[in-house]
């Protein structure tokens, strides 16, 4: 019988096909390992003296909150005599406050509780007795801003001595008099920031707190042609200094002291920028882009260390800050993927930190930038530190009670504290004894005191 004569050809045709798609998964190969090697990366010198180094305790000077992730910006508080474990329903509740929505956290000061919300067609800024909850004074100014990802405000206020700032979604900015009794609040001066430094909206709306170091407070609008971060005088509003040119991002200043120089760190939206608090000069900056200028989390710092995260597959990386410079030089340790923050910002307890990798609450020593453990079921959300024991309040409104254990995760407690689904990203708060829930309608004071139930 004669050969067919398309034989030939089909079986040249598969040889082709499958040599094609052999080199296909060899390219695909070749570059996932390609973006694994750009995305993890370790210095074992950097990371061997790392091993060695003690990183100093956390240490506040008041039970007061006063501003975005407590006394010192780092989510952590040292409060003592506080319950172990809750009961089923969760700790006591004292007061309850209907609010709206919005996704800024609580400031404590001086006995009163102050957040921001949207109220109507308003932005509201609200000042309520912190053990009592009644409401002492609301400051309203027209501001109705929708987003798919939620509306309404998203930073939390900063109160410094008798002044309260606050910064809305559209970038409205108010000093208010904290601890007036005028039912209406009262206006110290205001300004419009996005307007003033020509700088366009975030397209998830303006997101930093504003930050108070001496006389300063520290600004991101994000404008072009040298506006993009600013100091203003905090009794005046008066612009001390502007510069650069970096895109804003959704995260808060820190402030911090290396090698003797006192800086600012701004997480923009492609760089880690240190500049100098009285004149806004560059000190130095570490790159760290990531799309649609989503840095969000608030950088930790720990000595001459810190670290900083980003979701959307960006990751971790921490960084040493050399002697050098005016101010030193950054160094990178290491960097992976295996912590990386979306919406909601670290906690360190010792060697590890304690946060959300997307949506897994998770583990990650320090050390050695590996992941110890990860737990799911709170669909994201953020996490507080407080002694030894984390509170940790998922985006699926479940709070719960875990301790700070770099093994394993133990759970203590856990309740439904809201029904908003997806929608409960407001970071707890724990001050003087006493804990601060919030979600898109309501403000909750829960007494977590030892010894009060």
């Amino acid at each position: 019988m004669p050969k067919h004569p398309c034989r030939p050809r089909l079986g040249r045709l598969l040889a082709l096909v499958l040599a094609g798609l052999c080199l296909l998964i060899l390219v695909g190969v070749a570059f996932y390992y390609y973006r694994q090697r750009d995305r993890e990366e370790a210095d074992p010198l950097r990371v061997e003296e790392l091993a060695t180094i003690k990183f100093s305790d956390p240490n506040a000077t008041t039970r007061d909150w006063p501003q975005w992730r407590g006394p010192n910006r780092d989510g952590v508080s040292t409060e003592i005599n506080l319950l172990t474990a809750w009961p089923k329903d969760g700790p006591k509740k004292l007061w309850e406050a209907k609010t709206g929505e919005g996704f800024a956290s609580v400031a404590i000061a001086k006995g009163r509780a102050f957040t921001i919300f949207q109220d109507g067609g308003n932005e509201s800024v609200v000042a309520w007795d912190a053990n009592s909850g009644r409401e002492v004074w609301r400051f309203s100014y027209p501001c109705a801003y929708t987003n798919s990802y939620g509306n309404g405000p998203r930073s939390t206020p900063s109160v410094d001595g008798k002044f309260l700032y606050s910064v809305g979604a559209t970038g409205k900015m108010y000093c208010l008099e904290s601890e007036t009794d005028n039912p209406a609040g009262k206006l110290v001066w205001s300004k419009d920031l996005l307007k003033e430094f020509a700088a366009a909206n975030l397209r998830w709306g303006v997101s930093f707190s504003p930050l108070v170091v001496d006389d300063r407070v520290l600004v991101m609008p994000g404008g072009p042609n040298g506006n993009a971060l600013a100091a203003l005088d905090k009794r005046t509003g008066e612009v001390l200094w502007k510069k650069h040119d970096d895109q804003a991002s959704y995260s808060s200043p820190v402030a911090a002291t290396f090698h003797g120089k006192p800086q600012i760190l701004f997480l923009t939206g492609a760089r880690l920028v240190s500049v100098a608090p009285d004149t806004g000069e560059e000190f130095w900056h570490f790159p760290w882009p990531i799309q649609l200028q989503c840095n969000i989390a608030t950088p930790i710092v720990m000595d001459d260390y810190v670290f900083i995260s980003t979701g959307y597959g960006k990751g971790c990386a921490m960084l040493k800050i050399d002697q050098g410079g005016a101010g030193g030089q950054p160094s990178l340790v290491y960097k992976n993927r295996r912590m990386r923050n979306h919406f909601s910002s670290c906690v360190r307890y010792k060697d590890h930190v304690y946060g959300f990798d997307d949506s897994n609450l998770a583990c990650l020593n320090l050390r050695t930038g590996e992941r110890t453990w990860e737990e799911r079921g709170f669909d994201k959300g953020s996490v507080l530190l407080v002694g030894d024991q984390l509170i940790v309040y998922g985006a699926n409104g479940i709070l719960a009670l875990a301790e700070a254990n770099p093994q394993k995760y133990v759970e203590k407690s856990r309740f439904q504290f809201s029904t908003q689904h997806q929608r409960c990203w407001s970071v707890p708060v724990l001050s003087h004894g006493l804990l601060y829930v919030r979600d898109q309608e309501k403000l909750v004071c829960f007494d977590v005191r030892a010894g009060s139930h």
